[in-house]
């Protein structure tokens, strides 16, 4: 029933791969566009591991030394029902984890069937920050290159994904169960966070952090996306009670420590309850930034020497940026704020073609068939993968989107790898020839977001 389609390409293998792409859609769309009244839900956990674990991110094993700081797991609940008694409910779950196995969201829907029978288990949805000191969730994923065993003292995958799953539901039912009727608006800001960290050079290589001293060198071989989409929620008496964050950049600026930590979007919530109030909930969301990081690849030593001027560090820094463009926002969005509003939730499921390339060095969730999560939320529309999406394949699925606003989400319901774009794999280089899935995926997964969304704004 799900066939395994061939790369071959051509423009017309392009075609019929979109036209043979296999989708299942949960749900109806009829009811997208009736406006209902909304409940809100917040709730945060700690998922910190109370063991040594193998933090994974790097091609060495890195037993935790410690605790830097918390690991988090934030719930977003939202739930509508609007005037013919029809309800539509959606469950963000944002993780300080390198990714989301499809096996661990998997376990986190079948307990929420059995605590929670109001709640449909398939509209819960979690995605990684892609911090890279956080553990791995089910051995051999790296081929055992952080596989630990239980005389070394280190909890082994097994062990934290089971922990991670009662964390997480513990805290998907402590937020559908504070729900309570809020209101919602959006805003746009930007902030300097990612950069394009693939250097190419005049023979035609590109190789990711490369060196751009080099007489080769030639460019920085993509875009790179500044904006910070923000989506705010308030209380009955408009104060401010939780945003969703999203940017196109992976939390990996502190990635090679020897301990457990959140990366910046740790120093984030910190700055951003220093200003405001801990009450104050934000769920991270890292958009398609398969070829994005936080460090930069050129004029490194001047912006070191302005860290030290300011006496900062280069994740306080990225966390000053990130809550400056919230507090920018936030005077204008408070009179847009909408109590009664669309609220379309459908999960799609795609065969997706398989790249006819060596395996890469890790073990992947199964990336030809995966699932996609569309949501509306008023004018603002999202959409995950399980991929490390290169920003290229982000950008097409905004530009073509009916919504006012979409936001992608990157490493959501499963860890597929890198899906890179076409002038990526010519240039080779990590992340550029480390695949399951490749362009021709890419576009299936574009054509198939978009397709999705329109549904949704008929």
């Amino acid at each position: 029933m799900h066939k395994r389609m061939k790369l071959r390409g051509s423009f017309l293998c392009f075609s019929i791969l979109i036209g043979m792409a296999f989708v299942v859609t949960s749900g109806a769309p009829s009811h997208a566009a009736e406006a209902g009244q909304l409940k809100v839900g917040w709730a945060m956990t700690d998922i910190t591991p109370p063991e040594k674990v193998a933090l994974v991110g790097q091609k060495h094993k890195r037993i935790s030394e410690g605790v830097m700081d918390p690991l988090r797991a934030t719930v977003l609940a939202l739930e509508s029902v609007n005037n013919k008694g029809v309800a539509e409910q959606v469950v963000f779950v944002s993780c300080d984890l390198v990714g989301i196995r499809k096996q661990t969201e998997d376990e986190v829907q079948a307990k929420l069937t059995e605590r929670l029978p109001d709640l449909d288990a398939n509209k819960v949805f979690l995605n990684a920050t892609h911090t890279h000191t956080a553990p791995q969730q089910i051995e051999n994923s790296f081929r055992g290159l952080y596989d630990v065993s239980q005389d070394e003292g280190v909890w082994t995958a097994t062990q934290y994904r089971e922990f991670l799953v009662d964390r997480i539901v513990d805290a998907v039912v402590d937020a559908w169960n504070k729900r309570t009727p809020g209101g919602f608006s959006w805003g746009l800001a930007q902030a300097s966070v990612g950069f394009n960290r693939r250097a190419t050079y005049f023979d035609g290589r590109a190789t990711m952090y490369g060196r751009t001293n080099d007489p080769g060198f030639e460019r920085i071989e993509g875009y790179t996306d500044h904006a910070v989409q923000l989506l705010f929620f308030w209380d009955e008496q408009q104060e401010l009670t939780g945003i969703v964050a999203n940017i196109a950049c992976p939390s990996q600026e502190t990635e090679g420590l020897r301990v457990v930590s959140a990366d910046f979007w740790h120093d984030v919530r910190e700055e951003l309850w220093k200003r405001h109030s801990k009450d104050v909930f934000i769920l991270p969301q890292c958009a398609a930034a398969g070829d994005i990081s936080p460090h930069h690849i050129y004029r490194q030593q001047p912006e070191e020497i302005m860290l030290k001027r300011k006496g900062i560090s280069s994740r306080e820094q990225i966390a000053h940026r990130i809550v400056n463009a919230i507090d920018e926002t936030l005077p204008y969005v408070k009179d847009s704020i909408q109590t009664k509003l669309p609220l379309a939730h459908e999960v799609t499921h795609i065969t997706m073609p398989k790249a006819e390339v060596e395996p890469p060095f890790y073990l992947t969730d199964n990336p030809d068939e995966v699932d996609i999560h569309l949501v509306r939320i008023g004018d603002v529309a999202l959409v995950n993968n399980p991929f490390e999406l290169y920003l290229d394949y982000g950008i097409r699925i905004q530009s073509r989107s009916p919504a006012v606003m979409t936001m992608t989400i990157q490493l959501s319901s499963g860890l597929c790898g890198y899906l890179p774009t076409r002038p990526a794999i010519a240039g080779g280089g990590y992340s550029a020839d480390n695949y399951v899935i490749g362009p021709e995926g890419g576009d299936v997964l574009v054509e198939e977001s978009v397709k999705g969304l329109e549904q949704l704004f008929p």
